[in-house]
């Protein structure tokens, strides 16, 4: 049986949800059956973030365009963008160009919409290319639609991880229809999460603990946490809060500590930055709190579901596919006073965690990316 040839670009390779799913695909894929090429264009060095890439599968034909730049990368991330601004085109690394170059492969797929679909539409030879989109693209503001849709007759699909994310995307842009886009959900280990939460970790805390995974972006709004907490505290609720991800956006970082400060929560919140492994302080925190402005579909509430943690999540898209409230978890408004008010009803009785069944969460996304496959006809 000859292989399918799969090319995925991406633009860095750091641990997040999206990219967590990948390698998790990546590591599902029967190698017997694909042969993959996976491009990473600008992977900077980030203090305090997790590259992903010494975990990928040694089968996969890994090109980190920007590896031999080291600090130097952000040079050329900052030359791109004024050369994209006075020409509204894109330039890419020669290692970029020569990865691909006299390749064909049977499908290209240009991995998150926060990456212009400009290369793998113009510059990669492909049977079938394909935008593979990981938020509610209705409601992100950094997505440009423009760029986004704007080389839509090089694409064959556009794929979602979640139904209310791709529904709410087709009402907003009449590009999308019934023909052009599919569903992957987002891929987990399930295996790796069971073990990784077993590990021992330092964990002394005597008030009950709350636990938020996520690289600071805007989109978390972890200052809405900070609200939540400031009124937690009014109430004279004792809680620890604990805060796992990514600080590499330093300006956002530091506004964040000075709310903290101004409110006098210092000894409440607890940034613990990024770790490789997360699972233990999700298994032990009394409640996973996810206070996103949209998900469209989140790996960290897949996870607690998996350890049989209680969620508590603002009322996003991914969320009302995930959480049946009242049982695994409570949804909330985006509201300060809503959110806090369901943490205290929380901690104050303490519902016990709908238990998974045997086969813990349904991992669907592996089967429903071979339905693409079979889909495009390759």
């Amino acid at each position: 049986m000859r292989k399918k040839k799969i090319l995925f670009v991406i633009t860095q390779f750091y641990k997040g949800g999206a990219e967590v799913s990948l390698l998790n695909l990546f590591k599902m894929l029967p190698q017997n059956e694909y042969d993959v090429d996976f491009l990473i264009f600008d992977q900077m060095i980030l203090p305090n973030a997790t590259s992903l890439i010494p975990y990928i599968p040694q089968w996969i034909h890994v090109c980190n365009a920007a590896e031999k730049e080291g600090y130097l990368a952000v040079v050329f991330k900052v030359l791109a963008k004024i050369y994209r601004k006075l020409t509204k085109r894109q330039l890419y690394r020669r290692e970029a160009y020569n990865f691909v170059k006299n390749k064909k492969y049977d499908l290209a797929i240009s991995f998150g919409e926060w990456l212009s679909p400009e290369f793998v539409a113009k510059k990669v030879v492909a049977r079938k290319k394909a935008i593979w989109i990981h938020t509610d693209i209705d409601k992100a503001s950094y997505v440009d639609p423009s760029i986004l849709f704007g080389y839509n007759e090089f694409y064959s699909k556009y794929i979602f991880v979640s139904e209310a994310s791709m529904r709410s995307a087709m009402k907003r842009f009449s590009i999308l229809n019934d023909n052009n886009v599919s569903i992957v959900h987002n891929m987990c280990d399930l295996n790796g999460i069971l073990d990784g939460a077993n590990k021992k970790i330092k964990w002394d805390y005597s008030e009950p603990v709350l636990v938020s995974i996520g690289n600071i972006r805007l989109e978390k709004n972890y200052s809405r946490a900070i609200d939540v907490m400031r009124e937690l505290r009014n109430r004279d609720c004792q809680v620890k809060w604990l805060i796992i991800g990514s600080t590499a956006n330093k300006l956002l970082y530091q506004q964040l500590k000075r709310k903290i400060e101004k409110y006098n929560l210092t000894s409440y919140f607890e940034f613990l930055g990024a770790k490789k492994n997360p699972y233990p302080y999700i298994k032990n925190a009394r409640a996973l709190i996810l206070l996103s402005d949209f998900e469209s579909w989140s790996m960290v509430i897949t996870e607690a579901k998996i350890l049989n943690t209680f969620v508590i999540t603002t009322d996003t898209s991914g969320a009302k596919e995930q959480i049946k409230d009242g049982v695994n978890g409570y949804i909330t408004s985006f509201d300060v006073m809503d959110i806090a008010d369901k943490i205290e009803k929380y901690l104050e009785r303490d519902i016990e965690c709908e238990k998974n069944d045997d086969n813990r969460i349904k991992i669907q996304g592996l089967s429903e990316f071979k339905q693409l496959i079979e889909e495009l006809k390759l």
